[in-house]
């Protein structure tokens, strides 16, 4: 076993040790503190006390890490003129992960069930293809871990000079989430509609959202250019 040795950061430390951890490693325990002075560590800071009083992170960048810790006492804690990126906050990645897809061209006419975006041009903005990623050949997201993801879509639908409901739903590996059906004016169309969907989802799920004039299969429809769709975890 290693000797055990004080850890002096600055101020006292009567009651820090450091023992047996993976190189480069430290294991700060009850009685560290930290005064003016920064504290630079490169490699793994296991917490085994909690923090907690009034601690505060001013011009920092924190990057790529994880912090371990049974406790983090954040009630008069601040954190002020701070970037934090590339993090997880309870498992939740931060940012919270987020793919928008945008029309650029009119879809493809069809009587049949058909995917956002069906014979169009896209324009995908994506926050982190690790975690979600839009496949523009199949017209679908895929997850790449288990949470709860929110659907935002704004469709403008034209029907022709036909007037019936249209269908649209969300749908998770091929089977129906949420079914909404607005009715479509064909002598004002195209129509705006907007859809919300909210669903639980694990790694490799794949989410679409698709539309059907709902008039038994004789009818035609198809999105106009800017209809637009956004997939994003929020838990």
């Amino acid at each position: 076993m290693a000797d055990y040795r004080p850890l002096v950061l600055s101020g006292t430390a009567a009651a820090s040790v450091i023992t047996e951890l993976p190189a480069s490693s430290i294991l700060i325990t009850d009685g560290a503190r930290v005064g003016a002075s920064s504290l630079s560590i490169s490699g793994h800071l296991e917490l085994l006390g909690g923090i907690s009083g009034t601690p505060s992170i001013s011009a920092t960048t924190i990057t790529a890490d994880t912090f371990i810790g049974p406790a983090f006492n954040a009630a008069a804690a601040s954190v002020s003129a701070t970037a934090v990126s590339g993090v997880l906050f309870n498992g939740m990645p931060y940012p919270p992960p987020f793919v928008y897809v945008e029309m650029d061209a009119a879809g493809t006419d069809s009587t049949n069930e058909q995917d956002f975006a069906l014979g169009a041009a896209t324009t995908v903005t994506t926050g982190d293809s690790s975690y979600i990623a839009w496949n523009d050949a199949e017209k679908y997201f895929t997850v790449s871990a288990t949470g709860t993801y929110e659907i935002i879509g704004n469709f403008a639908f034209d029907s022709g000079s036909q007037s019936d409901p249209l269908e649209i739903t969300s749908k998770k590996n091929g089977v129906d989430v949420h079914i909404i059906s607005p009715k479509q004016y064909g002598a004002t169309g195209p129509n705006e509609n907007s859809f919300h969907s909210v669903l639980t989802a694990v790694a490799g799920d794949y989410i679409t959202v698709t539309l059907h004039m709902d008039d038994g299969g004789s009818k035609t429809g198809h999105l106009e250019s800017g209809s637009n769709l956004m997939l994003r975890r929020i838990k």
